[in-house]
């Protein structure tokens, strides 16, 4: 045989050595266990059950098969335009690249945080939190460590941060 076949990924997956293996069916209900699924550089993914892909095979010798794309067609973006661009999951976060639109984020989980080093960068429902690290606005520091000249007591005015 030779040629695609349509392969329906069962959820079986396995890791090994740098690589991902998936189980599950081909025409006729044939059953395939430990196809080899390479992936882009930089790129990595699990996908859920009954996500949907091309088998390879490799005629005469089954060790060479491979396993190609593999999406869940109830979990995939439709609302990218020609040209656009989405990375999502089986949870419903996605990050898109939209010509004209820029790049958007949608989290339905409950929270987007962005760390570096010590620094945690937090957007949530709550609002935007900061921890670790110093907060400037234009070269002057807005954390809870700047201070103000022309301090008076009251409700009075002060300078600006220093």
């Amino acid at each position: 045989m030779s040629g695609f076949i349509r392969f329906d990924f069962d959820g079986r997956l396995e890791e090994k050595g740098g690589q991902q293996f998936v189980s599950g069916r081909g025409m006729y209900n044939d059953g395939y266990t430990r196809i080899h699924r390479p992936e882009p550089h930089g790129f990595a993914s699990s996908p859920p059950a009954g996500s949907k892909g091309l088998l390879l095979p490799s005629p005469g010798n089954p060790d060479f098969a491979v396993v190609l794309g593999l999406e869940h067609p109830g979990h995939r973006p439709a609302d990218i335009p020609g040209g656009g661009s989405a990375l999502y999951d089986a949870s419903g976060n996605i990050i898109k690249v939209v010509m004209g639109d820029g790049i958007a984020v949608d989290v339905t989980g409950t929270a987007f945080q962005i760390r570096k080093g010590g620094v945690t960068f937090t957007v949530s429902a709550a609002g935007v939190d900061i921890q670790g690290g110093a907060v400037r606005h234009n070269g002057k520091d807005i954390g809870d460590t700047h201070r103000h000249t022309g301090v008076v007591p009251g409700g009075g005015q002060t300078g600006f941060p220093v």
